[in-house]
């Protein structure tokens, strides 16, 4: 089960596992797409799947680490109502401003934040999304102003500061890099807690004066809660194989990330960890979804 429409990097993740999943386990795995509600729809449908080791789940972490923080009713408990089996891919945000705007250094940003000017405004792919969360991490931080516009996703994001119509966006590398190649953007900074294979000139956002900045996408396979252990142990084992296997570990590298997959336990901490994680900065900043 994809949560989220096709074509994007969750579906992409999806089906190059199960293409390989299908063949380790000797038996078709298809994708099914629920799209909606901030992913929340496909993946309260498997939650509601008690038992059933049919039914999978590509997860992201918006519906499982933010959305219960942010939507009144998610019909999901992340933490009780699914089996997670690995942890697939972590993708970093780059902070970008138009190459117009003359900013080199995430210090310069700073500076024009710190003057109050009315016009700092920044962009994401919509309120509450991992993008919007990104920067009220960095803004709460480091005790900056500056407003938000949320946008139908993040093609519109990018477009608005190319265009100037807001100051700056953190966003999905894959989104971003061929606007930075072309030199019409300007990666300030990246969002993971290491450089970026992709961006190797590009400091992250902690070298850049915010220490313990990490803002990260992930994605990962889970089955509903109730499976028999033995299934759960044969599914850890075919994933991890596929998961470091070149191609796959050449195809999460295209997305910025390097190869995570560890298995449940890892993938069952990071879970509740950003979940607690995320919970604090959506309360501190009194972010409400589709606002």
């Amino acid at each position: 089960m994809n949560s989220y429409p096709p074509g994007g990097i969750v579906d992409i993740l999806a089906r190059a596992l199960a293409n390989d999943l299908g063949k380790a386990i000797g038996q078709p795995v298809v994708v099914d797409n629920k799209a909606g509600a901030g992913g929340n729809i496909g993946t309260a449908f498997v939650a509601k799947a008690v038992g059933d080791a049919h039914t999978l789940l590509m997860g992201a972490s918006g519906p499982l680490a933010i959305n219960a923080s942010l939507y009144k009713n998610v019909n999901f408990d992340p933490q009780k109502d699914f089996t997670p089996i690995s942890l697939l891919a972590a993708t970093p945000l780059v902070l970008v401003v138009s190459k117009k705007s003359g900013f080199a250094t995430v210090n310069d940003l700073s500076s024009r934040l710190k003057a109050g000017n009315p016009m700092a405004f920044y962009g994401s792919a919509g309120a509450g999304t991992p993008q919007h969360l990104a920067a009220e991490l960095f803004l709460q931080k480091t005790k900056l102003v500056s407003t938000h516009v949320a946008y139908k996703g993040g093609a519109p994001a990018v477009l608005a500061v190319l265009g100037s119509e807001v100051l700056y966006a953190f966003e999905n590398l894959a989104l971003v890099n061929p606007h930075i190649a072309s030199g019409a953007l300007t990666a300030l900074a990246v969002t993971s807690l290491e450089r970026v294979d992709l961006l190797p000139d590009v400091p992250t956002v902690a070298e850049s004066g915010v220490p313990g900045f990490e803002a990260q996408g992930w994605y990962g396979l889970l089955a509903p809660a109730g499976i028999p252990a033995e299934v759960t142990e044969r599914l850890t084992q075919e994933t991890l194989k596929i998961a470091h296997s070149p191609n796959f570990e050449r195809l999460v590298a295209t997305f910025g990330s390097r190869s995570v997959a560890q298995g449940p336990a890892a993938f069952a901490k990071l879970i509740a960890a950003d979940s607690e994680k995320w919970r604090k900065i959506i309360v501190a900043g009194n972010i409400k979804p589709g606002i």
